[in-house]
């Protein structure tokens, strides 16, 4: 009787554990399992990471081969070519873009270097860097800086970006059309 009521505190304990694990179940999905590219540049601090978009950590550069392994309801587990599995938790931007305009934000099926090819080697530089400068696109200022937190800039075709620099500092970006303005740390 003892051993039997252990087990099965075992069994409890370790699902318990398993469900508790798991932040949201895997959903079907048409990323799962294909390859793509990063569209900007991707600070990360540990392998589980936000959209909150930090500028902080290690940067994978915008254009990197990424697989993504698995979608989850409300995060994303891919592979960049020569970085470890990460994982981004849709935290942030979950009450005002849907999740899957992430993904295609994220994840474009074509190099975005590509866009780059007329562009100044001074302009491709800055973006290389994660540097914002007036004159660049809102294009050009994603690669450098990346998706913007949904939560601080819900739309693409809104006048100004906000992003994090890191977990306390905010800087904005102003454009005016589609070229910016200026940049407001």
């Amino acid at each position: 009787m003892h051993s039997t009521v252990r087990a099965l505190a075992l069994i409890v304990a370790v699902a318990a554990g398993f469900i508790g694990g798991c932040k949201s179940p895997e959903v079907p999905s048409p990323y799962t399992g294909t390859n793509r590219y990063l569209c900007c540049n991707l600070y990360y601090e540990k392998t589980t990471t936000t959209d909150a978009s930090w500028q902080v950590g290690t940067k994978v550069p915008f254009g990197t081969p990424v697989y993504i392994n698995r979608v989850r309801r409300n995060a994303v587990e891919f592979t960049p070519q020569g970085y470890p599995t990460l994982t981004i938790a849709y935290k942030y931007g979950d009450k005002s873009v849907p999740f899957d305009t992430y993904l295609d934000r994220l994840f474009p099926e074509h190099d975005p270097r590509k866009m780059l090819r007329k562009v100044p080697a001074k302009r491709v530089q800055a973006i290389e860097q994660g540097l914002v400068e007036p004159g660049m696109t809102k294009d050009q200022v994603m690669m450098a800086l990346g998706v913007p937190p949904g939560h601080r800039t819900p739309s693409l075709d809104s006048p100004t970006w906000t992003y994090w620099r890191n977990r306390w500092d905010t800087m904005t970006i102003y454009f005016v059309g589609d070229k910016v303005e200026r940049v407001s740390r």
